[in-house]
C-alpha cells in the first residue's frame, strides 16, 4: 500500500553532482532515504561524475535527503543545479583566497579552456600571463626545474613534478598545476605549501576535470578522491 501523505503536495526537485565517488555508492545512499521522508532518486554516472535527482513531496523531505548526501559525500558533492565543476574550482579559489597557476603548457591547456569565460576566474588564475607563457617567467621556471634534477634525467613525471614547484615559488601562488604526458596516460600534478598531489590518469579519460577536482579539493582542504596520491613536501624536494 502507498504513503497517502506522500501523495498530497506537488512533488519539489533538485540535482546534485558529485565528482570522484564511487557510482555505486551514491546509488547505494540514495535508495536507502527512509519511507516517511517520500523522496525518490535517480542516479546518472559518467566517467567519474555522478548527477543524482532528487523528488520530493514536501520540501522538507526533500531537504532531508540532501542533507543526507551532503553529509555522506561532503568531499566529493561540488554543487547543485547548473553548477558546473569549473565554477565550483573558481568558486572554491576566490572563497578560501588561493591563486592558481600552471607550470607548463600541458596543464595550461587542460585548464585554460574550461575557465576562460567563467566569471572572477581571472581574480584566482592567471591562465599563464605571470607563469609558463611569461617571457621572463617561463624560462626562469625551467631554469629552477632543472636544478631540481639529475642532469640525465628524461622521466617526464619528474621534469613535470620540479616544474609544479619551481612555478609555484617563482610566482609566489597558493597552487601550481602540470602535466606529464606519456605513450598511454598522463599524470597530473598539483603542488602547494605542503607538498604534490598526483593521478595518474589512462588515455580516454578526462584529465581536464580529474585536475579541477584536484584543485577544488586542495583550495577547500577537503580530502582527495580513492587514487589520488600525496607526497609531502620534503620528499618532493629531494632529487633522487
Amino acid at each position: 500500500m502507498k504513503n497517502l501523505s506522500c501523495e498530497q503536495n506537488e512533488p519539489v526537485r533538485c540535482v546534485l553532482r558529485l565528482f570522484g565517488a564511487s557510482a555505486l555508492g551514491v546509488q547505494q545512499a540514495a535508495s536507502a532515504f527512509p519511507p516517511e521522508w517520500c523522496v525518490t532518486a535517480q542516479c546518472r554516472s559518467r566517467g567519474a561524475e555522478t548527477l543524482v535527482a532528487l523528488q520530493a513531496q514536501s520540501p522538507s523531505g526533500l531537504k532531508k535527503a540532501a542533507q543526507a548526501l551532503r553529509q555522506a559525500f561532503s568531499a566529493d558533492l561540488y554543487g547543485a543545479g547548473e553548477t558546473t565543476l569549473p565554477a565550483a574550482v573558481v568558486e572554491a579559489l576566490e572563497r578560501h583566497d588561493k591563486l592558481l597557476i600552471c607550470a607548463d603548457a600541458a596543464a595550461g591547456a587542460l585548464l585554460e579552456a574550461r575557465l576562460e569565460n567563467l566569471p572572477g576566474a581571472e581574480k584566482v588564475f592567471d591562465f599563464g600571463a605571470v607563469s609558463y607563457a611569461n617571457p621572463k617567467t617561463g624560462p626562469l621556471i625551467e631554469k629552477r626545474a632543472r636544478a631540481r634534477l639529475p642532469k640525465d634525467c628524461t622521466d617526464p613525471l619528474r621534469q613535470a613534478l620540479a616544474r609544479a614547484q619551481a612555478a609555484r615559488r617563482v610566482v609566489g601562488a597558493d597552487l601550481s598545476a602540470a602535466c606529464a604526458e606519456r605513450e598511454s596516460d598522463c599524470v597530473l600534478v598539483l603542488s602547494c605549501r605542503k607538498g604534490c598531489f598526483l593521478r595518474t590518469v589512462p588515455a580516454g579519460e578526462n584529465p581536464a576535470l580529474w585536475l579541477l577536482d584536484i584543485i577544488r579539493r586542495t583550495a577547500a582542504n577537503k580530502p582527495q578522491a580513492e587514487g589520488t596520491g600525496f607526497l609531502p613536501a620534503r620528499r618532493a624536494a629531494k632529487k633522487d
